[in-house]
This record gives structure tokens, C-alpha cells and sequence, in this order.
């Protein structure tokens, strides 16, 4: 199964807002860790990560609040690609989607396991 699959799957689940919820601080991390840095590359990685950070609040908030609005969830995933690629910071969002995704599997939520994201 693809990692986007995967994705897709765990917000399909009850895992939603826990893998919302990750997938958002494992940004905010790559964004405090990017500020070390000085450099224009690192600005254009921070604001990314910050705009795909809005765009995960948003939908958690969406859902939490009806469990309705929000992105459909493939126009989500498409946004934060979308957002990611504006910054060069697809790295980040790749570590932050494998990362959230083990902590659900971790917590013994129902994302699909498939070995390796």
C-alpha cells in the first residue's frame, strides 16, 4: 500500500484527529528546526511548513467541529503536496506523514499495516 493510501485510509478511521494531530507537530518540529538556520532556503521551508501547518489545523478543527467541512481528503493530501512544493519542503511533509503514521500504528490505532510506509 502507497504511503498516500495509507494516508487516506487513516483519515478514513477513527485514527483521524490523532494522525491530524501528529502529522501537525512533527511540522512544527521541522519548522523550529529549520529556523536555525539563516539562509533564504530555510525561510522559504519554514513558511511551508507553517502554511501546511494551518492547512492541518484547519481540518482538524473542520473535523472536531461537525466532522464535516474541511478539504475531501484527497484534496487535502493535494494541498499539502501543493504547499510543501511551493517551499521545497516535501522532505518535511514526507518525515511528518511516516512519522504521524507509525504513531498511530504505535498507539494501536486502526491505519492499515503494510510493513514499511
Amino acid at each position: 500500500m502507497s504511503v498516500r493510501d495509507q494516508v487516506l485510509a487513516t483519515l478514513n478511521s477513527g485514527s483521524r484527529e490523532m494522525f491530524l494531530v501528529a502529522l501537525g507537530h512533527r511540522l512544527g518540529i521541522s519548522a523550529r528546526v529549520v529556523l536555525t538556520g539563516d539562509g533564504e532556503r530555510e525561510l522559504r521551508e519554514a513558511q511551508a511548513c507553517n502554511e501546511m501547518m494551518i492547512a492541518i489545523w484547519s481540518q482538524l478543527w473542520a473535523t472536531k467541529d461537525s466532522g464535516e467541512g474541511g478539504y475531501p481528503d484527497p484534496d487535502f493530501l493535494s494541498a499539502l503536496l501543493s504547499k510543501a512544493d511551493a517551499g521545497d519542503a516535501r522532505s518535511h511533509l514526507r518525515n511528518a506523514i511516516e512519522s504521524a503514521l507509525r504513531a498511530v500504528r504505535d498507539a494501536g490505532g486502526d491505519e492499515p499495516s503494510s510493513g514499511r510506509p
